[in-house]
């Protein structure tokens, strides 16, 4: 019985998880009561494809260093580290593929239980005077808390979360115990788990550390802490060295870094409050707790108010914009506040800190849980859930406003104020009885478990059951587009499927088992998806699509299927009631043999797009751009001021209500047929030129509103052959800058004669790894149609071979006369370096731990890393919360 009694308050938190997630997705028809899905945003675009694709790499169907279901052949070593490198990733091994939609259900549960489980660890070893079932409501709170509600779309985030509570455990054993290991150990299981936050636990560690050093630097038991700490430090950064060398690398040459300064200058002062300060509504108890024991003017614990420093110190950037963007590494395009856990923990620390000290019940109070108060208490509690459950079921399409646009405005704001106030009003009521003595700790406890059940409830049903009653059919309609999945005969060689427009989310291709050009993360390559873009698909923020481009690079890039709406096609390789597989008219097999001369080719050419592809197809198959692309001037102007003498940059003015050009076409041979609008390389998540025009061919619209965010890239027009075409671009704004627009033809009989000519290698690939043979002669070259990365090992007759950039991101190599058996293999930029420093950490470690008990610091080593750790802490308050602000102010 005794056991049972210890063991109770571990067994409730991830009980009550269970429980409360369990009857909100009863209630709602979620996953495994029905087909409803938590899955939305970042989940559905990046953590479900990415899911799926280990499930591939961990059974051998693509690779990790070079895994060519990405990015036409992209390096997911960073990829994994930044979304998907929890232990709970393997459960994808005993699910299919169309299923996982349904498991992030399971894994979101999972967490959460598992960050209640964790911060109940807490409570019991760091603060054992702490009633162990109020620890245990604390703990339920904390899985419950706005960060999860919000942000466990980013499931890997979740491990974060659950890991922090541990990670503050071995701060205690530092400082209480000179325990090195555990620390260690924890910053290395972050660093590995989520390299991105971990920059954010970095910043919180200085900080902290440094807080706690200066406040007890005269307390002679801690005067070898910070020896400690820095030994700590350094072991986790070497033991961790192998995922975030390589990773930090490729987030460099991704997409997203963007300038620092120019971010700070640019942005407001104050955040979007609206959004992060729901991060902190949904707790209300929290708040409550922390408000009524601290407005008691009764004297604190030093320890208590360092740690109410601290909560501040993570306060502040939740308000103040230049902070908050430092703690993001500068910029962030959603989810401000990533590291709110944090402060939310801190939150809960001191709530637990409060709780248990001597002041938290009036003294010479007699506990009277009477009849009459546990009726008041449960009326309140009745009352508090019929509140809450009408109130969000009343105003969810308000309410919920975060669940369709990552961002709360000003209605839903209000509308969580008005929760919270309620939901506070009922917490005080709860807090002050107990406050004074009116209450013992366990009634506390347990109606205080009550109502927090009653609020998590409602925001789970406002934040995970919301997505799924926006879109009911999203988990049915996931299941149509996997049905797709594993379709095509594995014996063609290597060939790349794209889809004609954006079906579905662009990651989703790959996971099918297919080779892809599409990729959707933070660490897609700049280089990559400038080249798409100029080679005329779509893109726009860090995703690439597959669709748009020509006859000429989906052949160039080995496109051999396309994914399409249904359409009953006789030439469908596979098709369902909604998508059908059909074959492209043109491809070419991986590895381009040409003697052409490509020195000067390693960027594209920087005209308009219909340049890129004429030039593009003079150097590679050495043919006449002109034959192949035709560019149409157009035959009527009406409405439209075109200042064309500026070119390349065209500026297009309205001069009445009615503008636009008519291009009168007679088609003889067989052509296809674009309409471009593209003005500069970027990754904005919107274009200035976005929505400039409307285009009708013989009288049918092509697309309402080009280019758009979903649609930038060559816009298909159709294929024409012995017919006049009549193709209309009304202007529907000015135009301040545009490098390319207007109509242009591809002719078929020129692009199918220089194939039938081209000379290829017909490399395969296996397991992340190409390999073929081809004979070539004398002086030439091998373009191999995948993205250039410098980790990239590439053999011809077993021997390496250098090799350089072309065509803006792809890769050309030198061949030998005769008989070139070729391999091409990856290997992670910084991989080698960091598993050097890894291998090291370990030997430094296991060193450590045999000679820990005999190590001693003297008095001039341990002021150093007193100053050191102080100074470092120093600089982050100057770095992150100090200089930004100045800047921000006067820019």
């Amino acid at each position: 019985m005794d056991k049972l009694k210890k063991a109770l308050p571990f067994i409730f938190p991830p009980l009550a998880v269970l429980l409360i997630m369990g009857f909100a997705f009863y209630r709602h028809g979620l996953y495994p009561f029905g087909d409803g899905t938590v899955s939305w945003c970042d989940m559905s675009q990046q953590v479900i494809p990415l899911l799926t694709d280990f499930k591939d790499i961990f059974t051998g169907k693509d690779g990790m260093f070079l895994n060519f279901h990405n990015a036409g052949g992209m390096d997911l070593w960073g990829v994994f580290f930044f979304f998907i490198a929890s232990p709970y990733t393997l459960l994808v091994l005993f699910v299919d593929k169309a299923d996982i939609i349904y498991l992030v259900n399971i894994l979101t549960v999972l967490k959460m239980m598992t960050a209640a489980v964790t911060a109940q660890i807490y409570f019991r070893s760091c603060q054992k005077k702490l009633d162990p079932y109020i620890g245990a409501v604390l703990s339920v709170i904390y899985a419950f808390c706005g960060y999860g509600m919000l942000y466990y779309q980013n499931n890997i985030w979740l491990d974060m979360m659950y890991l922090f509570p541990l990670l503050m455990v071995a701060f205690r054993e530092l400082f209480e115990k000179k325990r090195i290991i555990p620390y260690t150990v924890m910053l290395t299981l972050m660093m590995i788990v989520n390299y991105y936050i971990s920059y954010m636990i970095v910043v919180f560690i200085l900080l902290f550390m440094a807080l706690c050093c200066w406040r007890y630097r005269k307390e002679e038991k801690y005067k070898d802490v910070p020896c400690r700490f820095v030994i700590g430090s350094l072991l986790g950064a070497l033991l961790s060295a192998v995922v975030w060398i390589p990773c930090f690398l490729q987030f460099l040459s991704s997409g997203r870094s963007k300038s620092v300064i120019q971010q700070l200058e640019t942005s407001s002062f104050i955040t979007n409050y609206y959004t992060t300060f729901c991060l902190l509504l949904s707790t209300a108890s929290v708040i409550v707790i922390v408000a009524v024991f601290l407005l008691d003017g009764k004297k604190r614990s030093k320890r208590l108010n360092t740690d109410l420093i601290m909560l501040f110190l993570m306060l502040v950037p939740i308000l103040i914009e230049p902070a908050n963007l430092m703690w993001h590494t500068g910029s962030y395009m959603s989810f401000p506040c990533r590291y709110a856990f944090i402060t939310i923990f801190f939150a809960l620390i001191c709530a637990g800190y409060f709780l248990s000290s001597e002041n938290a019940v009036a003294k010479g109070k007699k506990n009277c849980d009477h009849f009459v108060i546990f009726l008041i208490l449960a009326a309140l509690i009745y009352g508090f859930y019929n509140f809450s459950e009408g109130f969000v079921e009343n105003n969810r399409s308000g309410i919920s406003k975060y669940t369709s646009s990552l961002w709360q405005d000003s209605t839903a704001f209000e509308l969580c104020l008005e929760f919270f106030i309620v939901a506070a009003a009922f917490y005080a009521i709860v807090v002050l009885l107990h406050k004074k003595g009116w209450i013992s700790k366990k009634i506390f406890a347990v109606f205080l478990a009550m109502f927090v059940a009653a609020e998590s409830y409602a925001n789970v049903n406002i934040y995970m059951v919301s997505p799924s009653m926006n879109n009911p059919q999203r988990a049915a309609n996931h299941q149509k587009i996997m049905d797709l999945s594993d379709r095509l005969d594995e014996t063609e060689g290597f060939y790349r499927v794209k889809t004609a427009s954006k079906l579905f989310e662009v990651n989703l291709v790959g996971p099918m088992g297919y080779n892809s050009l599409s990729h959707y993360t933070s660490l897609t390559s700049r280089d990559y998806m400038y080249m798409m873009k100029q080679l005329g698909y779509s893109s726009y923020w860090m995703e690439v699509g597959s669709y748009g481009g020509t006859e000429l690079t989906d052949a160039l890039l080995s496109v051999k299927y396309l994914i399409e709406k249904s359409t009953g096609s006789a030439d469908a390789v596979y098709s369902n009631d909604t998508y059908e597989i059909v074959p492209t008219e043109y491809y070419l097999p991986l590895g381009i043999v040409t003697d052409a001369d490509l020195s000067g080719s390693e960027e594209l050419s920087t005209g308009t797009r219909s340049d890129v592809q004429k030039k593009l197809f003079e150097q590679l198959f050495g043919g006449n751009g002109d034959e192949l692309i035709t560019d149409y001037e157009y035959t009527t102007i009406y409405g439209v001021q075109d200042d064309s003498n500026f070119k390349p940059n065209y500026t297009l003015n309205t001069t009445g209500d009615v503008a636009y050009m008519d291009y009168s076409i007679d088609v003889t041979d067989k052509q296809t047929l674009y309409f471009d609008c593209f003005d500069k390389l970027s990754n904005s998540l919107s274009e200035d030129i976005n929505g400039s025009f409307m285009v009708t061919v013989n009288g049918q619209v092509m697309q309402m509103d080009y280019p758009s965010q979903s649609s930038n890239g060559l816009l298909k027009l159709g294929e024409f052959e012995n017919e006049h075409v009549n193709v209309r671009a009304t202007l529907k704004k000015d135009i301040t800058s545009c490098r390319s627009y207007g109509v242009f033809g591809l002719h078929h009989n020129v692009l199918e004669k220089a194939l039938e000519q081209a000379q290829t290698a017909g490399l395969t690939d296996s397991d992340g790894k190409l390999s073929g043979s081809v004979n070539a002669k004398a002086g030439q070259k091998c373009v191999l149609q995948i993205p250039y990365q410098e980790g990239l090992k590439i053999k011809v007759n077993g021997k390496a071979v250098s090799y350089d950039k072309v065509f803006g991101d792809l890769v050309s190599f030198d061949l030998q006369e005769g008989e070139n058996t070729i391999t091409v293999t990856s290997v992670p930029n910084g991989f080698y370096a960091g598993l050097i420093l890894t291998i090291a950490g370990i030997a430094l470690t296991v060193g450590y731990f045999f000679i820990r008990k005999k190590l001693k610091f003297g008095e001039t080593m341990e002021a150093a890393a007193l100053v050191a750790v102080i100074g470092a802490g120093a600089i982050v308050i100057i770095v992150v919360y100090v200089a930004p602000c100045i800047l921000n102010i006067y820019s």
